[in-house]
C-alpha cells in the first residue's frame, strides 16, 4: 500500500478535485518532470494564495505519489488544469529566464497573471516562450547555472503575490 521503506502508519483514501474555473493568477508549471518539485510548488503556490495550477507538457503526473507527499494536503485545495487554453485570455504570460528578463520586483502589481515555470532540464518550451509577454529572471547566479525549479517558483511566487 505504499511505495516508501519507511511509511508513516497513514493511509488515506480522496476524490481527486473536480476543475473550477480559474482565477486570475495561474501558475503554469511546463514540462516539470521531478515529482518532489511539483509537490513543493503546488504547496508553495497555496502558501502565496495560488490555487489555479496549469501543468503543460510530459510532466510528471500532479496524482503520483510522492507529489502528494511533497504537497502535505495542498495539492487536494488546488485546481489542477491540465488544458493549456485558459491561458490565453488576455492575461500577461510570465516567463522564467535564467538571463535577460526583467527583475521580479517588476510582477509585483500585476492583478492577474501565467507565471511559467520551465522543466529543470529543458527551461521554459518554445510555445510558451513565443506567446510570452515578458521574461523574468532572479537576479544572482555569481557561477551557478540555474536555481532548482521549486526554489525559483517560490522567488517568482513571493514577488507576483506581494
Amino acid at each position: 500500500m505504499t511505495d516508501t521503506a519507511t511509511p508513516q502508519d497513514i493511509v488515506a483514501l480522496a476524490r481527486i478535485p473536480e476543475r473550477r474555473q480559474p482565477g486570475a493568477r495561474l501558475l503554469v508549471l511546463d514540462g516539470l518532470s521531478d515529482p518532489g518539485n511539483v509537490g513543493t510548488i503546488i504547496r508553495t503556490a497555496a502558501w502565496f494564495g495560488v490555487s489555479d495550477i496549469v501543468l503543460h507538457g510530459h510532466g510528471v503526473d500532479p496524482y503520483a505519489p510522492k507529489v502528494v507527499r511533497s504537497a502535505a494536503g495542498a495539492l487536494f485545495r488546488s485546481n489542477i488544469i491540465e488544458e493549456l487554453d485558459v491561458m490565453f485570455d488576455g492575461r500577461p504570460i510570465l516567463v522564467s529566464e535564467p538571463f535577460g528578463g526583467a527583475p521580479p520586483s517588476q510582477i509585483a502589481d500585476l492583478p492577474s497573471w501565467a507565471l511559467v515555470i520551465g522543466s529543470e532540464a529543458h527551461g521554459v518550451s518554445d510555445i510558451l516562450r513565443k506567446r510570452a509577454t515578458q521574461s523574468v529572471t532572479i537576479p544572482g547566479g555569481h557561477g551557478t547555472e540555474s536555481l532548482n525549479a521549486a526554489i525559483a517558483a517560490s522567488i517568482l511566487l513571493y514577488e507576483a503575490t506581494r
